[in-house]
């Protein structure tokens, strides 16, 4: 933009240097010898002194209309009524502060850019829809960042996008994204008992030397149904060792803003335990997402269209606590993904006020899981020809929850292809597209395969969630049981095939990763005691969801016989 800028001024200085002398020429009478003009001397133009550009200090405009704390170590300043010229005026403060650009660019109208200053980091972004000019500083997010331009643009790896089969759950959202160079980027995870196909895919995928890359993990939110196989990754050794993470993307919120959520559904995770994880992983940077952010990795770039600083830095919203979701899109080669992760209605709507036409996409990863109130009007903006249900059918086809507008995307023109989670694991070549007269695809894949089913029966005896001192007992014989978890999270022992828990725990009440005995301890429902002879199901299930519901973090089955 700078140097449009001094282009066109240098162009417009040039005309007036040519044009004005030349108004003053002297011409002799042509009565006398009409050959003879008065030379002009003419300026050099490299000697033209230039302007200086205007640089706006951000205290010049007074007090910010809101200050946000962003819970990341940044500080987020907006103000209102400002133009497109203040913000290039605040971006050249930053610069003679000594700040070097990481990444500049439009969004559609909306202006981005990025600056650091060693470790310190300045990001500025602009609305002319509401005239609103935003600051977020930083004096650590600076040393996190990406590079600016990776050292490896290109690779002979098919770029592609993956949405990873979750046939035992009717929500959970993981998506991997591989790279030119092999490497990768993941968007959430779903539940621990996933993990397994998620590395699974990364080393199967990975032809080249040394262990896989994921460039960046983007966890989009903290409810349960998303990270959950990040943190199964961490609490396993071997996982830092056998994969490389070198960046992961989050934007969490303050705490003020958690508890303004419903008190059932908001999650604290990634603004508590999550950088204790975090620090597990060797190598490993922490990257703070903010609205109008922009990185790259490798063949691809990840633009930052929604974080919920946008929604929760007006104090008096209360709301869904979905819309603290970070909604980003890759782009690269004319092509683009859109993830919306669970955002609710009323972040689709500032996206929709921002950015209109910028939205289209060519995938969409339709939000939380199919059934959120995002309006119809949000995806006619996007346009995409994929789209991504992070679902299984049964939840697709509940007719309760907004199944008119899954209904009526299945019959626009530009929808081609329908992939829902719970029927297959569907792989699509990045640059994919479909006739414009092709009709519309629904692959009817089978639920399970035979690489799922042995998939899902390593998982839920994962021993670093949920384990047991031994799967066979006698009546009355201690039952040591250890479990991981946090918040609501509980452990229920049941008969096989049982709809219900005979007994149950919160993790928090009988200790995380402490072992308890299960006929000792008094149980939510006030029972202890031996347990008749049978077969057992052991299981950890997150957040207050239902025995019998699907989600299921970890599981055992055990079995107790009569004593000889």
């Amino acid at each position: 933009m700078k140097k449009h800028f001094f282009r066109a001024l240098l162009v417009s200085l040039l005309a007036g240097a040519m044009m004005i002398p030349m108004a003053s020429c002297t011409v002799k009478d042509v009565s006398e010898d009409t050959t003879e003009v008065t030379k002009v001397e003419m300026t050099d133009p490299e000697t033209i002194p230039l302007p200086e550009v205007e640089v706006i200090d951000p205290a010049d405009f007074g007090a910010p209309a809101i200050v946000y704390d962003c819970d990341d170590g940044s500080i987020l300043s907006t103000y209102n009524d400002k133009t497109a010229a203040d913000f290039e005026g605040v971006c050249h403060y930053y610069e003679k502060e000594g700040y070097v650009p990481y990444s500049t660019g439009n969004m559609g109208e909306n202006l981005a850019s990025t600056f650091v200053k060693d470790d310190a980091m300045a990001h500025i972004y602009w609305h002319p829809s509401n005239q609103e000019l935003n600051i977020v500083l930083s004096e650590t997010a600076g040393a996190t960042l990406p590079p600016a331009v990776p050292e490896v643009t290109d690779g002979d790896y098919v770029c592609s996008v993956v949405q990873i089969m979750d046939a035992g759950h009717v929500n959970g959202m993981c998506y991997i994204i591989q790279l030119k160079d092999g490497s990768y980027i993941i968007y959430d995870g779903s539940y621990s008992n996933q993990i397994n196909k998620i590395e699974r895919y990364l080393i199967e995928n990975y032809k080249g030397e040394g262990k896989p890359i994921i460039r960046a993990w983007v966890l989009t939110h903290s409810h349960n149904d998303h990270y959950p196989a990040f943190q199964t990754f961490v609490k396993r050794a071997r996982r830092g060792e056998s994969i490389m993470v070198e960046h992961i993307i989050v934007s969490p919120m303050n705490d003020e803003n958690y508890f303004m959520n419903d008190p059932n559904d908001y999650d604290p995770y990634l603004s508590t335990t999550f950088y204790e994880e975090a620090a597990q992983l060797k190598g490993t940077k922490v990257v703070f997402a903010h609205t109008g952010m922009k990185f790259t990795f490798c063949n691809l770039n990840m633009e930052i269209l929604y974080a919920p600083e946008s929604y929760y830095k007006t104090s008096d919203q209360l709301g869904n606590f979905n819309n603290t979701s970070i909604v980003s899109r890759l782009y690269g080669d004319n092509y683009s993904a859109l993830f919306t992760a669970d955002v609710g209605i009323q972040g689709s709507t500032i996206m929709e006020n921002l950015y209109g036409d910028y939205l289209k996409s060519d995938i969409c990863q339709i939000s939380h899981h199919g059934v959120e109130d995002v309006p119809l009007s949000f995806y006619e903006y996007v346009q995409a020809s994929i789209l991504y249900y992070p679902c299984d059918l049964w939840l697709y086809d509940q007719t309760d929850r907004h199944w008119e507008e899954r209904k009526a995307m299945e019959k626009w023109d530009c929808t081609k292809e329908i992939l829902i989670a719970g029927l297959g694991q569907y792989v699509r070549e990045w640059g994919t597209t479909f006739d414009a007269d092709a009709p519309l695809s629904m692959p009817d894949y089978p639920t399970t395969s035979s690489s799922d089913e042995e998939n899902e029966e390593a998982s839920p005896s994962d021993s670093s969630l949920l384990s047991v001192d031994k799967t066979a007992y006698t009546v009355g014989e201690p039952i040591m049981v250890t479990a991981s978890g946090s918040g609501t999270d509980w452990i229920g022992i049941a008969l096989e095939g049982a709809n219900d828990s005979l007994r149950w725990w919160y993790v928090s009440s009988v200790g995380s990763e402490t072992p308890f005995d299960l006929l000792a301890t008094v149980s939510g429902n006030a029972q202890s005691g031996s347990l008749p002879a049978g077969t057992y199901e052991i299981r950890l299930i997150p957040n207050d969801k239902p025995w019998s519901g699907g989600d299921v973090t970890a599981q055992i089955q055990i079995t107790i016989t009569e004593a000889s």
